[in-house]
């Protein structure tokens, strides 16, 4: 029985040799590509994954699949791009400088027609006094409607 407790017992130091030799290898791999001081602070059952992610990245880096299109992009492709983007942007400008010019031009002639009613219906204040509500009621109802759509986008 000794034997084979020896036998045992030997077979129990080569698995121990063997698995101690592939966690040194393994050891090793990581430190090609961790440094020690990092791969000690990582907790022992992670530190494989580590290094594998690690391996992917670097290895993902060097291999790195290029858009077709990407490859073709010179630096004349480039300066278009910018050219049209300039223009795309002075077209905005015009844009809402007319819609500031259309909103003054309404605001103008909302004034004026005011002004034509206050002028010929002095002698009417009733009438003037409905009439101006009514216009103060417009402008007030269209103003909630515009925060109210606005704050519903």
């Amino acid at each position: 029985m000794s034997e084979e407790n020896k036998r045992k017992s030997g077979s129990d130091s080569t698995e121990k040799n063997e698995s101690q030799e592939a966690s040194e290898e393994r050891h090793s791999e990581k430190s090609d590509v961790i440094p020690d001081e990092i791969l000690e602070s990582i907790p022992e059952e992670e530190r494989g994954k580590v290094a594998s992610v690690i391996k992917q990245t670097m290895i993902s880096g060097v291999m790195r699949k290029n858009n077709p299109i990407a490859e073709k992009i010179t630096s004349d492709h480039i300066g278009r791009l910018i050219d049209k983007s300039d223009e795309q942007d002075q077209r905005d400008r015009k844009e809402r400088k007319s819609e500031r010019n259309y909103n003054l031009v309404l605001l103008i002639i909302g004034l004026v027609f005011v002004g034509f009613l206050i002028v010929f219906l002095q002698t009417n204040q009733e009438l003037l006094l409905k009439i101006v509500i009514a216009i103060v009621s417009f402008i007030g109802g269209l103003g909630f409607g515009r925060t109210t759509f606005k704050n519903q986008e």
